[in-house]
C-alpha cells in the first residue's frame, strides 16, 4: 500500500504540473465505467497451504481456483497529451471452486478487489481512434469463505498481494468528450501473506503467483 501511495502522489504532482508555454501539453480529466470478465491460472489452482496457530495446531488453507469471474472496471484520471494516467478499481464476488477438492464438489463465495495505477501511451493521438499501450501496478485481496480448516473448525481466509500489469486498449471517440474503450489487462500477481482469524497474518514463503487476464469494455467521459 505504501508503494501505491507514493505512485499516486507522483501521478497527482504530474497532473498538476504547469508546463512552460513552449512545452504545453493539452490536459483533460476523465472518468470511465465498464464491465469485463477474466480468467486466471497459477498457484491458486495447484497449492494447498499448511499453517499453524499460536498453539501449534496445524491447519490447511485452500485458495480459490478463480478459473473465470466477471467484474466492473472503474477508472478516473488525467490525460496529458498522448499519455493517460489513471486510478482503477475492480470489485466482484462470485461462487468459485476451492482448490484441493474434486472439481465442482466444494464451492464457496469468493470476494476479490483490486486497486491500482495505470499509465498508457496513446498511439495516433489526438485522432478519434487511438491505441493505448502501457503498464500498471495494483494491490489485490482475495477472500474466500469457509476455506481454512483447523480440526473441526472452519474459517474464512484472505490472500493479499500486489501485481504488475501490461495494458492494451483502444479509444474510439464517439464525440469529442465521449469514448468507447475496449481493453485487455494482464496482471501478474504475487500474494505475500494470508490471513484467517485462527492465525492472523502469515507471510508466505515462497509467494503464491497467479496470472489474471482481464478483458473489458468501458465508456469514458473526459472534461
Amino acid at each position: 500500500m505504501k508503494k501505491l501511495k507514493v505512485i499516486a502522489l507522483l501521478v497527482c504532482l504530474l497532473a498538476g504540473f504547469t508546463f512552460a508555454e513552449d512545452y504545453y501539453w493539452p490536459r483533460t480529466y476523465y472518468v470511465s465505467a465498464g464491465f469485463g470478465a477474466q480468467v486466471s491460472k497459477g498457484d491458486f489452482n495447484d497449492r494447498v497451504l499448511t499453517g499453524k496457530d499460536t498453539a501449534g495446531v496445524k491447519g490447511d488453507i485452500h485458495p480459490p481456483s478463480i478459473l473465470f469471474a466477471a467484474a466492473p472496471d472503474l477508472m478516473l484520471g488525467v490525460n496529458l497529451g498522448a499519455f493517460t494516467f489513471g486510478l482503477g478499481f475492480q470489485y466482484w464476488k462470485s461462487e468459485q471452486d476451492i482448490t484441493g477438492f474434486p472439481e465442482d464438489s466444494y464451492q464457496q463465495d469468493v470476494r476479490i478487489w483490486r486497486a491500482g495505477l495505470e499509465v498508457t501511451y496513446n498511439l495516433f493521438y489526438p485522432e478519434f481512434f487511438q491505441i493505448g499501450l502501457g503498464a500498471g501496478y495494483s494491490y489485490s485481496s482475495v477472500k474466500s469463505e469457509n476455506s481454512a480448516f483447523f480440526g473441526s473448525d472452519v474459517y474464512d481466509s484472505e490472500f493479499m498481494g500486489s501485481a504488475f500489469a501490461v495494458i492494451m486498449n483502444i479509444h474510439y471517440y464517439i464525440t469529442e468528450d465521449l469514448a468507447m474503450v475496449p481493453a485487455i489487462k494482464i496482471y501478474e500477481n504475487w500474494f505475500k501473506n494470508v490471513h484467517c482469524s485462527r492465525i492472523d497474518n502469515n507471510d508466505l514463503d515462497p509467494y503464491l503467483w497467479q496470472t489474471f487476464v482481464f478483458a473489458s469494455v468501458s465508456i469514458q467521459y473526459q472534461f
